[in-house]
C-alpha cells in the first residue's frame, strides 16, 4: 500500500510495453470496429487522468501500477470483442475443460460484469494513493472519498453508454451499451464496482498499519 516514488524505470517500461502490446493486438480486426472506436474514449480519458496525476507530482506504488495495467488490459480485451461478446466461456471450454457459465448458472455473457468488478478492485488503491498525496488525507478519508469517486465515475460511464445508445442505436448502440436485455444492467455494474472497492478498502484497513499511509502525505 505504501507508495514508492523511486520504482525502477524498468518496471514502468515493462508495464507500458505490456499495455501497448495488448492494445496493438486488440486493435487488429476488432469484431465491431465502430464500437471499438467508441470504447477508445475511455482509454483516452484514462491516459489523460494518468498524465494529469504525473504532472501534479502523484507517484503510484508498484502495486498500483500493476493494478492500473491489469485494468487497462481487461478493458482493452473487451473492446476487441465487444463487452457482450467476449468469448471467455469458449476459452475456458477449450483450454480448461469446463464452462464458466454452466459452473455458475449464468445465461448471459458476464465479461462486462467482471470488468466493472475489476474497476472497483483494481483502481481502489491507486485512487486512495492519489487522494493521499494530492489532498493530504488520512487513509480512512481517502477510502471514503475514494469509494465516492469510484461510484461517481461508474455512474458517469453508464450515462455515457446510455447516451451513446440513444444516439447511435441499432447494433452499434447495443454493442457499446452491452446490456444484453437486462433492464438493471447499469445498476448491477455500479454495484459491482462499489463492492470491489469496498472489499479492497476493508481488507487494507484491517491489514495495513496506519503509519504506512501517513508517510504518503508528505510525498510530492
Amino acid at each position: 500500500m505504501q507508495a514508492q516514488p523511486d520504482n525502477p524505470r524498468g518496471l514502468n517500461t515493462t508495464l507500458f510495453g505490456i499495455g501497448a502490446a495488448v492494445w496493438i493486438i486488440c486493435a487488429i480486426k476488432p469484431w465491431d470496429y465502430e464500437a471499438w472506436m467508441l470504447e477508445q474514449l475511455a482509454s483516452v480519458a484514462a491516459l489523460l487522468v494518468l498524465a494529469w496525476c504525473w504532472r501534479r507530482g502523484i507517484r503510484f506504488s508498484t502495486g498500483s501500477k500493476i493494478c492500473i495495467t491489469l485494468m487497462f488490459v481487461a478493458h482493452t480485451i473487451g473492446t476487441h470483442f465487444t463487452y457482450s461478446e467476449t468469448p471467455y466461456d469458449a476459452f475456458t471450454r477449450e483450454w480448461l475443460g469446463f464452462s464458466v457459465n454452466e459452473l455458475f448458472g449464468w445465461d448471459r455473457n458476464n465479461y462486462d460484469r467482471l470488468v466493472h468488478l475489476l474497476y472497483g478492485i483494481l483502481l481502489a488503491l491507486p485512487v486512495a494513493e492519489a487522494l493521499q498525496q494530492r489532498m493530504g488525507l488520512n487513509r480512512l478519508r481517502a477510502y471514503f472519498f475514494g469509494t465516492h469517486l469510484i461510484i461517481s465515475t461508474s455512474a458517469i460511464y453508464e450515462l455515457v453508454e446510455w447516451v451513446a445508445a440513444l444516439i447511435f442505436g441499432a447494433d452499434l448502440g447495443n454493442h457499446y451499451l452491452g446490456s444484453q436485455g437486462d433492464i438493471w444492467d447499469a445498476q448491477a455494474d455500479i454495484a459491482l464496482a462499489i463492492a470491489g472497492c469496498l472489499g479492497v478498502y476493508l481488507l487494507a484497513a484491517l491489514s495495513v498499519p496506519a503509519r504506512q499511509f501517513q508517510s504518503m502525505r508528505s510525498m510530492k
